[in-house]
């Protein structure tokens, strides 16, 4: 235990400290410390003081940013047990900062923007309604599968949008968000590479897939709203000429919601505090 800033600072090996891995921390002991953020080199990236560092490492307003540069390079925690006088600890702790100099000791905490998941959805509804996505129809409960309403967009034997709808779902699955569209599968390329994609809200799926010769049910579409946003839809005659005659019609909007406010739909990556 340190008693005195007479130790050599610059003398600590970070090696012969006691240490876990990040993702290990609830392993660390409950006692007041120093402790270093070091990378797989040893780089010191951040020191920081704690009367408990189990406790202090349980919300560390650095973890997030931690874990995620954990991803590429493993990340571990050091400490060096000292006196609890809190005095001493920010005393010490200052030294050994402008001693080592951590990066992250000297940058500001980047903290993701979450975006609200109904911000997300009307967001990623309204990109599709720009690919000419049409609401087939609405499959209620049966048995134990969940609600889902069907989507499906354009494609002309193997040409399509579902490129640039892939590029679209992709970037709202960039924001952080709890909305998650999942590409569950891809035609083979011989056929056109069509993506097929779904979501759930609120216990409700929404199934997006391609559909030949949509084009031609454009012109004699109804307009519906899904979660507050406006689409094309099959009508009755539409469906029948489908043969889909398991869905139903979609009258009133299975996921009312306000409209958003379009401003609200630039959904930047972060922020800093």
């Amino acid at each position: 235990m340190l008693q005195s800033r007479g130790m050599l600072l610059e003398n600590i090996k970070l090696s012969e400290l006691p240490s876990v891995y990040l993702l290990d921390k609830d392993k660390l002991p409950s006692c007041a410390c120093i402790y270093f953020i070091c990378d797989s080199k040893d780089k010191i990236l951040y020191i920081g003081r704690t009367l408990n560092l189990v406790e202090r490492w349980k919300d560390h307003h650095r973890l997030n940013e931690l874990k995620r540069f954990n991803l590429k390079n493993p990340v571990s925690i050091s400490w060096m047990t000292c006196s609890d006088d809190i005095n001493t600890l920010s005393s010490l702790e200052n030294e050994l900062i402008k001693l080592y100099k951590p990066p992250l000791n000297w940058s500001r905490v980047v903290i993701r923007k979450t975006t609200p998941v109904e911000i997300a959805l009307q967001h990623s509804l309204q990109q599709l309604a720009k690919f000419n996505t049409m609401i087939l129809g609405f499959d209620p409960v049966v048995d134990e599968k969940r609600p889902t309403i069907y989507l499906v967009y354009p494609v002309n034997g193997k040409r399509g949008l579902s490129g640039s709808i892939r590029v679209a779902l992709k970037n709202i699955n960039e924001k952080a968000s709890l909305l998650e569209w999942k590409e569950y599968y891809t035609d083979p390329e011989s056929l056109g590479k069509f993506g097929y994609w779904m979501t759930e809200y609120n216990g409700i799926r929404i199934d997006l897939s391609p559909l030949q010769g949509l084009a031609h049910f454009m012109n004699d579409s109804t307009l519906r709203t899904l979660a507050g946003v406006e689409l094309m839809a099959f009508s009755s005659e539409q469906l029948e000429i489908l043969k889909e005659d398991i869905l139903c019609l979609v009258e009133d909007d299975p996921i009312p919601m306000e409209p958003v406010d379009k401003t609200l739909c630039s959904m930047s990556n972060c922020t800093t505090t």
